[in-house]
C-alpha cells in the first residue's frame, strides 16, 4: 500500500511539473514599449497620449512641457520615466541645452540632481539614459550614479526606482551595476526608429517580437515622430493575435525579478 502511495504521489508530482511547463510554454511573450525624448514637441507629445496606456514615455526633465506632460499621463495611469541626460562619446547636447552628471561629481551631489530632476517629471517609476555613451561605459562613475538612486529610493521616496539601461554603447555599465545594487534593472533590445524609414521601423518592430519570443520578454525605444506613431497606431492593436502581450515597465520589472528570485532560491516575504 505505501508503495503504491508513493507512486502515486511521484506521478501527481510529474503531472503538476508538466502541466506547470506547458503553461510557461504557451504564456505569451511579453514586450514593453517606451517612447525617449519627450518634453519638446508638444503636438507630437501630446499624440503619444493617444496610444496604448501601457506605453511609457521617458521624459526629458528640462523640456518644456516635461511636467505638464509627466501630469497627463498620471492621469491616463500611463507610466512615466525621467529620461536622465549623461554625456555621450562622440556627440551629445549636454554643454549646448542640458544639465548631464559630471563624470567626477560625487554622489551626494548626484543625489541633489537627481531630486531635481524627479520633482520635474512627477510620478516618474524610474529613470533612463538620455544619450550616456561615455558615462555608461564608465564604471566608476555608474557606480556613483546608482549608489544615489539607491540611496534616494531609500531615503527620499520611500520606494525604489526601475532603471532601464538605454544601451547607447555596447560596453555599458549601467544594467549591471544596478542589478549587483538590488534595483530592479532592464534592458533595451530595440531601438524602433533608428532609422526613421517606415519599412526599417516594421523591420525593428518584427526584431523585437521574434526577441520577445525568444528571451520570453523585449523591450523597445521609440521617439515622438510621425512615422513611428503612425506605426505604432496599427501594430499596438494587433499584437494580441500574434501572441504577444504589451505589458507595462513596472509589470516586466516586477515578473522579472520573480524569476530572478526563483532561480537563486529567495523568497520575498510577503
Amino acid at each position: 500500500m505505501m508503495g503504491c502511495r508513493r507512486v502515486l504521489l511521484f506521478v501527481l508530482a510529474s503531472l503538476l511539473v508538466t502541466g506547470l511547463a506547458r503553461a510557461e510554454a504557451e504564456a505569451p511573450a511579453r514586450i514593453a514599449l517606451v517612447i525617449d525624448d519627450v518634453g519638446y514637441q508638444w503636438d507630437l507629445d501630446r499624440a503619444l497620449l493617444e496610444l496604448d496606456p501601457r506605453v511609457a514615455l521617458a521624459i526629458i526633465p528640462e523640456g518644456p512641457h516635461a511636467q505638464s506632460l509627466a501630469r497627463m499621463a498620471s492621469e491616463q495611469q500611463r507610466e512615466v520615466m525621467v529620461h536622465l541626460p549623461l554625456g555621450g562619446l562622440g556627440y551629445d547636447n549636454c554643454r549646448l541645452a542640458l544639465t548631464c552628471i559630471g563624470m567626477d561629481w560625487d554622489e551626494g551631489r548626484i543625489r541633489e540632481h537627481l531630486i531635481e530632476q524627479l520633482r520635474r517629471v512627477p510620478g516618474a517609476i524610474g529613470l533612463n539614459n538620455h544619450q550616456g555613451s561615455h558615462f555608461t561605459g564608465n564604471e566608476e562613475a555608474v557606480r556613483r550614479l546608482v549608489g544615489a538612486i539607491v540611496e534616494l529610493g531609500d531615503q527620499w521616496l520611500g520606494r525604489s526606482l526601475i532603471v532601464l539601461d538605454s544601451r547607447t554603447v555596447p560596453g555599458t555599465k549601467l544594467e549591471s551595476v544596478a542589478r549587483s545594487q538590488g534595483l530592479a534593472a532592464l534592458r533595451r533590445r530595440v531601438f524602433l526608429d533608428h532609422d526613421n524609414a517606415p519599412e526599417a521601423i516594421a523591420s525593428a518592430w518584427q526584431d523585437l517580437i521574434d526577441l520577445a519570443r525568444y528571451h520570453g520578454s523585449a523591450i523597445a525605444i521609440g521617439h515622438p515622430r510621425p512615422n513611428t506613431l503612425a506605426f505604432l497606431r496599427l501594430a499596438l492593436p494587433s499584437l494580441e493575435a500574434e501572441g504577444v502581450e504589451l505589458v507595462t515597465i513596472s509589470d516586466l520589472a516586477a515578473s522579472l525579478g520573480a524569476e530572478s528570485e526563483r532561480a537563486t532560491g529567495t523568497v520575498t516575504a510577503p
